[in-house]
Formats: structure tokens, C-alpha cells, sequence
């Protein structure tokens, strides 16, 4: 497009999307996750893996898979990527 005096630009329309933040709040209050497990599952919602979340957060990747375990228990799956997908499409 043109600008009045000439000058070219581009519209970008910018998506509004849930935060983390509000993720984990919503994935806490849906499953009755603790909010370390709700900031794993978000974490792991982005696409992170068990070694990069423990750098994230400054503790052991034993750390990270017993929160992992037990947020696949109250979660009713199996995998990482169930939980991740589950998370990702219920939002109630």
C-alpha cells in the first residue's frame, strides 16, 4: 500500500493469544495441577524438552520428569505430546 505522501507499508495484523501466564492459571484450575506441574505442561505446550525445561527453571531433569509423571496421572495420558495437545485444545 501507499502512504499520502508516497512512501510504502505494510499492515500486520498481530494475533492475540492466550499468555503463559494465563495458561498455566487455566491449566491449574482445569486439571488441579500444582503450579510448578501447570508451569511444566505450559513449557512443554511451547515445544521444550525435559533438559531444556530443567534449565529453565534451575532444577534437575529428575525434578522435571517426576512433575512430568505425575501432571501425565492427573491429566489421564500417557505422553508428553497427549498432555501437550489435550492442553492445547480444551480451553474449560
Amino acid at each position: 500500500m501507499m502512504a499520502a505522501d508516497g512512501r510504502g507499508y505494510t499492515t500486520v495484523l498481530v494475533e492475540r493469544g492466550e499468555t503463559a501466564k494465563s495458561r498455566r492459571a487455566r491449566l491449574s484450575t482445569r486439571w488441579g495441577l500444582s503450579p510448578r506441574e501447570a508451569q511444566i505442561l505450559s513449557l512443554v505446550c511451547d515445544g521444550k524438552s525435559g533438559p531444556e525445561i530443567a534449565l529453565l527453571l534451575a532444577i534437575s531433569h529428575d525434578t522435571v520428569r517426576k512433575h512430568t509423571s505425575q501432571l501425565l496421572d492427573k491429566l489421564g495420558v500417557e505422553t508428553r505430546t497427549a498432555a501437550a495437545t489435550l492442553a492445547l485444545t480444551v480451553t474449560t
